[in-house]
């Protein structure tokens, strides 16, 4: 099984964009992330099922001063995001990068 690698973008919060297509990711696995920017990043992809529940996954993580800029890698199947993927970023000026596919 082959998996194609996309990326999304976003500076600052909101909705990550698909950097070829400008669509908002939604449905997808996240396999890594940079990111540049201090404090607190919060990426959160949440869903309603057919039933009403919500289900969903949420990745936290905090840039240092010591270290503004960062990778992290999400092994084996990454993480499932269902619904949109929206980033809570500490700053306007942060930016993420998310690896997705």
């Amino acid at each position: 099984m082959s998996t194609t690698m996309r990326t999304g973008f976003v500076t600052g919060s909101g909705p990550v964009l698909d950097v070829t297509t400008d669509a908002a990711l939604s449905n997808t696995r996240v396999r890594a992330i940079n990111y540049s920017g201090v404090g607190t990043f919060l990426i959160t992809g949440t869903a309603s099922d057919e039933n009403g529940n919500t289900r969903g996954s949420n990745i936290k993580f905090v840039g240092t001063t010591a270290n503004d800029t960062g990778s992290i890698y999400l092994p084996d199947l990454g993480i499932s995001m269902p619904g949109n993927i929206k980033v809570s970023a500490p700053t306007s000026a942060s930016t993420v990068t998310v690896f997705y596919g």
